[in-house]
C-alpha cells in the first residue's frame, strides 16, 4: 500500500524535488530532453511508438484555496516521482488511486480495442479513449484536446497512464485513471490497444470524508504547472 504518512513532507508536496533531465547525445535533442518530465522514458527499441507517459489532470473552478482535488493529485505526484524507475508502471498508480481513502461508487473495467490507423495518430486516439473514461463532456470541457497535446509533445505512446480528478461539483471528486498500452495488430496500421480503466468517487458533502481527505491530504498544495500535470476549468 503506498502511505502518505510522512510529516516532513513539503507543503506544495511538489516542487521540493526537479523533474529529472534526461540527455541523450546529437545536437538535433539539444535542450529538448530538459522538457521532458519524470512521468516520460523513450524505450531503447520499440518498432510500434516511442513515448511510454503519464499525465494528472485536475478539472475544477477557481479557488482561492487549493482544491481538495489538487491535494490529492499533488499527493499521488509525490509518492509515484518516488520510485523513478518504476514510476509509469500501471499497477502502480492502480495501487496509488486505490489508497485514496473513502471511495464510493469504485469500478474497474479492462478491454481491447483494434484500431487501424497511422502511428502519427496514435495520440489522438488514445486522448479521445482517456477523454471519454474521465467524462470531461458532463462537466463540460473538451479533454480530449489538451491531453492529445500532451502526447504529441513527446512522440507516438506505446503506453499512457492518465491519471483525471473531476472536482467540477463542489461535493464530489470523480478519479478516473486510463492504462493504456499499445501493440502490434498484425498487419500495416493496425495496432491493439488495451485500457484498464479504474473509476470512483469522492463524497465531500459527508464530513467523515471531507475530514479523512484533509487529514491525509491537507498538507499538500496544488500542483505545480509543470508538464505531466495539466489543470483546466470546468
Amino acid at each position: 500500500m503506498i502511505g502518505f504518512e510522512s510529516s516532513s513532507a513539503p507543503t506544495d508536496g511538489v516542487n521540493s524535488k526537479k523533474p529529472r533531465q534526461r540527455h541523450r547525445s546529437g545536437p538535433a535533442d539539444s535542450g529538448a530532453d530538459e522538457l521532458r518530465p519524470r512521468f516520460y522514458k523513450k524505450p531503447a527499441m520499440n518498432p510500434i511508438a516511442e513515448t511510454t507517459a503519464g499525465l494528472f489532470l485536475v478539472i475544477g473552478a477557481h479557488s482561492s484555496r487549493p482544491l481538495e482535488a489538487e491535494r490529492i493529485c499533488s499527493g499521488l505526484i509525490r509518492k509515484l516521482s518516488e520510485g523513478s524507475i518504476l514510476n509509469l508502471d500501471p499497477s502502480l498508480w492502480q495501487n496509488a488511486m486505490q489508497t485514496v481513502p473513502n471511495q464510493v461508487d469504485a469500478a474497474t473495467a479492462s478491454k481491447t480495442l483494434n484500431r487501424r490507423m497511422a502511428v502519427a495518430d496514435l495520440p489522438s486516439t488514445l486522448a479521445s479513449i482517456c477523454a471519454d473514461a474521465g467524462d470531461g463532456d458532463k462537466a463540460g470541457v473538451n479533454l480530449a484536446k489538451p491531453i492529445s497535446v500532451y502526447l504529441s509533445r513527446y512522440g507516438e505512446p506505446t503506453a499512457f497512464n492518465c491519471f483525471i480528478l473531476d472536482q467540477s461539483d463542489s461535493a464530489r471528486i470523480y478519479l478516473s485513471l486510463t492504462c493504456l498500452a499499445v501493440f502490434d495488430g498484425g498487419s500495416p496500421g493496425s495496432f491493439a490497444v488495451t485500457s484498464t480503466l479504474l473509476k470512483a468517487c469522492l463524497n465531500l458533502s459527508n464530513k467523515d470524508t471531507q475530514s479523512t481527505i484533509a487529514q491525509v491530504f491537507g498538507r499538500f498544495g496544488p500542483p505545480s504547472d509543470s508538464p505531466y500535470y495539466l489543470r483546466v476549468l470546468p
